[in-house]
């Protein structure tokens, strides 16, 4: 711990010192030498490390008397607001001034001064001043806040945007974008100061996020797909794209959702379940194929059974078998009802082997007995076997929970079996 204190003193005592070669100080104040300066400072730093703010400033007062080293002096400022000891912060604020009139920094805070004490009319004249004698970045930026605390938001969004212009500073960005927004009611001029940004400096993601905020308020769905597209194409990262996705699906746009993902080979079962939603289910058997032989998952080759036998008008025999081949691999090593039902649905519809696919439908029950697809697949398995009583007291129950129109049909074959005395 001493040693490491030791390193870190000794990076102090060079920001500290006055007399660097590359940074003269602009002004003829002369830093003194002082014997005990460099115990001092280690003294000062040590408790500033412990939070007794209170013992190190006095050091740092002592060493600014002893040497005239401005650094002591806006340590020793620092410290004194941080106690709230502002008689002794203004006090020190001018003695500085004397010493080097022409100091920001120091001008900086004895605006900051007048503001604790509420005398708006003293902060404005001395900020004013500031940026007509000194026209920084920083200044302008200062000036920018000021203003902005004093809810001068012309004048603020004037500064910002001088500090702007020095480098396209990202936080001063923000700021303008703020007050063009919320205080100036100027929305489509925010819009436009990050749009321009995001498009001669890249959106980067405190500004495209800026952009997601207001488009969000706005309800700007448009404005909000095209940046989460750019974030994705910046960043790769699929929670972008997925975003992107889902906003399109939310304005009814699955080919614009679909050409998307496909252009950016994402999230391939998404894709997938696009092309289902559409009935395109060529292409989503094609997709699902890769993807099981990507990770050899049997529940891609279920969906990939369900996908072929919907994506044919003719049930022929050879497109049963192969069907029915695919699903008997899944449920050896999958239980899952799904695929269990529609198993079962398919060796009792196509009468393959109708007790079978009742025994399927049965285990697909076990886990959700009030599914009224299952109990359709069950009542029409007992109307293969002649069952209908049976079947008719099921698919009964069915349409009073679904009232659906194939449900309808199952029940009007099932009464004529029974009409026929079956």
């Amino acid at each position: 711990m001493y040693r490491h204190s030791l390193v870190i003193f000794s990076v102090l005592a060079i920001l500290f010192s006055g007399c660097s070669p590359k940074k003269p100080a602009p002004r003829k104040t002369v830093i003194r030498s002082y014997k005990n300066e460099n115990k001092y400072l280690l003294y000062a730093f040590m408790l500033s490390q412990n939070n007794d703010f209170k013992d190190a400033y006095k050091y740092f007062v002592k060493l600014y008397n002893h040497t005239n080293n401005i650094a002591y002096l806006k340590y020793a400022i620092s410290l004194s607001a941080k106690l709230k000891k502002y008689d002794d912060f203004y006090k020190l604020v001018n003695e500085g001034l004397k010493e080097y009139p022409n100091n920001d920094v120091l001008k900086r805070e004895l605006i900051r001064y007048y503001l604790y004490k509420k005398n708006y009319k003293k902060v404005t004249s001395l900020t004013l001043d500031l940026i007509k004698k000194s026209k920084t970045e920083e200044n302008y930026n200062f000036a920018g806040s000021v203003f902005l605390n004093l809810k001068n938001y012309e004048l603020s969004l004037k500064s910002f945007e001088k500090a702007y212009s020095f480098h396209y500073n990202e936080d001063i960005l923000s700021n303008i974008a703020d007050i063009l927004y919320l205080f100036l009611n100027k929305k489509d001029e925010a819009i436009a100061y990050l749009e321009t940004h995001a498009r001669l400096r890249g959106c980067s993601k405190k500004v495209c996020f800026k952009l997601i905020d207001i488009y969000a308020r706005e309800k700007d769905i448009n404005g909000l797909i095209s940046v989460y597209k750019r974030l994705y194409n910046k960043y790769k990262d699929d929670r972008y794209a997925k975003k992107a996705v889902e906003l399109l699906l939310y304005q009814g746009e699955k080919q614009n959702a679909i050409k998307f993902l496909k252009k950016n080979g994402i999230d391939k079962e998404m894709l997938a379940d696009l092309y289902v939603s559409i009935k395109d289910f060529k292409n989503a058997y094609d997709i699902t194929k890769e993807l099981y032989e990507k990770t050899k998952d049997v529940k891609y080759l279920g969906r990939m059974a369900i996908y072929e036998y919907e994506g044919h008008t003719v049930k022929d025999k050879k497109l049963l078998n192969s069907v029915a081949s695919k699903f008997a691999k899944v449920v050896k090593t999958l239980n899952d009802p799904l695929y269990l039902n529609y198993y079962g649905y398919l060796l009792i519809d196509h009468d393959m082997d109708v007790k079978k696919g009742i025994e399927l439908v049965k285990k697909a029950l076990k886990q959700d007995p009030n599914s009224p697809y299952y109990l359709d697949s069950l009542a029409w398995g007992y109307y293969k076997l002649g069952l209908c009583k049976k079947a008719k007291k099921i698919m009964t129950k069915v349409y009073e929970m679904s009232k659906d129109k194939e449900v309808k049909k199952h029940i009007e074959a099932i009464d004529k079996c029974i009409k026929g005395g079956r």
